[in-house]
């Protein structure tokens, strides 16, 4: 077996060099009786202004296909300045794309030119630039394809590329986060995605581009003919491996071009060559010499993102109890000099919870923006006041009414009146079955409270996430928690996440064979205690709005939110108690990112999968210093 193995990575590493041999070979035959002297006068035959067109088409692909390293990097949370990303990858594919091995050489580059960068994370980010670059051109060539047709490639080609490409895209959104032997693998978003391609589509125009000013101005080709060609002998010579494609990249074109005279053609590719590999190919190697003899601190990035874990710092005195929460689903703080606010990451958004808990949500929009660029994803506002969702109209966001709060106050509650009349049959029913509610003091019975939670779960399957947490001991233990027992057997408990002026109801477990009224009884219970400790408010969270609106995307938009958020099962139990509804809103920059906003949490909470990666925090110690760096961009 190490034999086999040892073969096959001699192989891997002989492979382009063998291929690329062959086909010089090919071609020097094809080329036969070819007179080089004219060749090499077709290539001095070049004006200045085709020259200079050339740089400047080669400056804009590269500035393009440097992004990849910006968007990888994000993809990763590594926090450097895009900038100090962009110029490290372009260094990368400079030499990579010239010398061959890409992935070997790209991964010692970025490794080199980047401070504090490990060689695992150097290879992390090749692996990535590699695969969607190389998936992007797929669909660039499909596409090219579509809008420019051409013989060369099958007409069911494009079709089958771009639906595997749609399927991708349904599988990212669907199952941001894969898992297999323990291992998570987070794949790319969608915005992620989208931003991949079109600098693919901008990198690959100009790279044709380039090669196409190079050539004569009277040969009868097209930019429309050359480019999907020239697309298909790109893709041929990254797949070869050999050195810059020498060889696959001329043999293509000269299969695809057989009308074209060959020596013409190839005069403008040694052009193409000297100016779109040759060129940054020395500039690169001068990028990681100088890196080499003079290494470099990391520059910080211009809109740091401060994020705090919760717990690590003090909460406001107005905070919302319900922030607890992000204690369970990977959330952390935003912290800047505008303000703080709860922000929890998901497949696609990153989501920041209820109003801030410092500042104001205009102040807040633009680190959020930031932030939620830096993660690859679109920002959204869940469960925002009225108030702020006015700021946030005026501001220029799409806002939509998402769900109602039930708000009680503890001290002014009672069960009499028509209004509280299911709610006083159930309390009986609850009474007569003797059923006992406890506010324990000391430790908790978690083993019994874990057996409620796994039979609850039993019957209704994995609790939804997000903003609605899963039993689990340590996240018990920061709640108010009341348990409900018929004789010496627990059958019930509910948690609520508290602050000093509000509770917040959380987890609602029971027993299948509980008896009816149980759940009831339980928050009747809690309410009664609240009022006692003089807590301003408690609130039985959120329900889903109803299934209205005023325009078809509102409409569709909460009509699945309520379908599966369980809107009328929520909004029945809640009523029970007569609560004062107050609506609560989300908001996205504009009605596209709003409406993948809304799927993306409809789909995070109904699939019951959990958040994406946790946000990374800072460290506390270098809290002060991110903040000073946001200062300068507020």
């Amino acid at each position: 077996m190490l034999i086999i193995k040892k073969a096959k990575s001699v192989l891997r590493h002989i492979w382009p060099l063998a291929l690329g041999t062959l086909c010089c070979v090919i071609l020097a035959r094809q080329l036969e009786g070819m007179d080089l002297s004219a060749l090499w006068s077709a290539v001095m035959d070049v004006t200045p202004l085709q020259w200079s067109l050339a740089i400047g088409a080669t400056l804009v692909s590269f500035l393009a296909v440097a992004r990849y390293d910006v968007i990888a990097q994000r993809h990763f949370q590594m926090d450097r300045a895009p900038s100090e990303a962009m110029w490290v990858g372009a260094s990368a594919i400079g030499l990579g794309q010239t010398l061959g091995a890409g992935a070997i050489v790209g991964t010692f580059v970025r490794w080199r030119m980047t401070p504090d960068l490990s060689l695992k994370d150097a290879a992390r980010i090749t692996a990535f630039v590699t695969v969607t670059f190389l998936a992007a051109l797929a669909v660039t060539i499909a596409l090219a394809a579509l809008a420019l047709p051409t013989p060369h490639i099958p007409g069911y080609l494009p079709y089958l590329i771009l639906a595997v490409a749609l399927g991708l895209a349904i599988v990212a959104f669907m199952f941001p986060v894969l898992s297999r032997q323990g291992r998570r693998f987070t794949l790319p978003t969608l915005p992620a995605m989208a931003a991949l391609l079109s600098l693919c589509l901008i990198d690959t125009v100009f790279a044709a581009l380039a090669l196409y000013v190079l050539l004569p101005p009277d040969m009868s080709l097209s930019f429309a003919t050359l480019l999907p060609v020239f697309l298909i002998a790109l893709g041929a010579a990254i797949f070869s491996g050999t050195p810059g494609g020498v060889g696959p990249f001329e043999l293509t074109l000269l299969a695809l071009l057989p009308h074209q005279p060959e020596p013409i053609l190839l005069a403008g590719v040694l052009a193409f060559r000297a100016i779109y590999y040759a060129l940054p190919a020395l500039l690169s190697g001068a990028a990681l010499l100088r890196c080499l003899l003079r290494p470099s601190l990391a520059r910080q990035p211009r809109h740091a993102r401060a994020f705090e874990a919760f717990g690590e710092t003090p909460l406001s005195s107005v905070s919302r109890a319900e922030l607890g929460v992000i204690r369970q689903n990977g959330g952390a703080l935003l912290s800047c000099d505008a303000g703080r606010c709860g922000i929890v990451r998901i497949g696609q958004t990153l989501v920041a919870l209820f109003d801030p808990i410092e500042g104001d949500a205009n102040s807040m929009a633009r680190p959020l923006k930031h932030a939620a660029r830096a993660q690859n994803r679109i920002a959204c506002k869940y469960k925002i006041s009225a108030r702020q969702a006015v700021s946030a109209r005026k501001a220029g966001w799409a806002v939509l009414h998402i769900s109602d709060e039930a708000l009680i106050h503890p001290a002014m509650h009672s069960t009499d009146g028509a209004s509280y009349r299911q709610l006083r049959r159930k309390l009986r029913h609850a009474e007569k079955a003797d059923i006992s509610v406890l506010r324990p003091e000391g430790t908790l019975p978690l083993g019994d409270m874990a057996r409620v939670s796994s039979a609850w779960e039993a019957r209704h399957g994995v609790p939804r996430g997000l903003t609605m947490g899963r039993f689990d001991d340590l996240y018990v233990g920061h709640q108010q928690v009341f348990l409900a027992y018929q004789g010496a057997r627990l059958v019930g408990f509910v948690s609520f996440h508290a602050t000093a002026h509000e509770w917040c109801l959380d987890l609602m477990r029971v027993l299948p064979d509980a008896p009816d009224g149980t759940m009831h009884l339980l928050v009747q219970r809690a309410i009664e205690a609240a009022a006692d400790l003089d807590v301003q408010c408690l609130s039985l969270a959120a329900a889903p709005a109803l299934p209205t609106g005023r325009t078809r995307l509102e409409q569709f938009l909460r009509t699945q939110h309520f379908k599966h958020g369980g809107g009328a099962g929520l909004r029945q139990f809640k009523a029970c108690f007569a609560p004062r509804w107050q609506p609560l809103f989300m908001a996205a920059p504009g009605p596209a990112q709003l409406s993948l906003a809304t799927l993306d949490l409809i789909r995070a909470v109904n699939l019951r999968s959990a958040p994406a990666t946790p946000i990374d925090c800072a460290p506390v110690v270098q809290m002060a210093t991110i903040k000073g760096h946001m200062r300068s961009d507020s």
